[in-house]
């Protein structure tokens, strides 16, 4: 995942930092003095479930006379399941016998929406 964060204008440049849980993540900065710009790349290699709505910051700031502009960006993904499993009655099934058998499924982001088929046909969604 890449963030960057851009201020233009101010004199001098603007400092740009990005922080997460009221700490510096990365202060480094970029200047364009020709574009009258700068900016900070936060990039996070391999997102974990760690990051997830983990709200970063956006520091910009040219003087301590004023308060620094705040820009805030929360973090939202998409996760599989951590663990699926089918819970039942018996640990032996035999043909011909009910049995209720349900799955139990956690972990997942949105939340997982189970299926069940039947030698390749669909035999209950849930």
């Amino acid at each position: 995942m890449t963030l960057t964060c851009s201020a233009t204008g101010g004199k001098p440049l603007a400092k740009v930092s990005w922080w997460r849980d009221g700490k510096v993540v990365t202060d480094e900065c970029q200047y364009f003095p020709d574009r009258k710009k700068s900016q900070s790349v936060l990039k996070i290699e391999k997102l974990s479930r760690s990051h997830l709505l983990a709200v970063y910051s956006c520091e910009v700031s040219n003087s301590n006379l004023q308060p620094p502009l705040v820009v805030r960006v929360a973090v939202d993904m998409y996760l599989r399941p951590l663990e699926v499993n089918l819970i039942k009655d018996h640990s032996e099934l035999s043909a011909g016998k009910r049995y209720n058998i349900s799955c139990r499924c956690r972990g997942s982001r949105p939340p997982a929406v189970i299926t069940w088929w039947k030698v390749r046909v669909i035999a209950l969604s849930k």
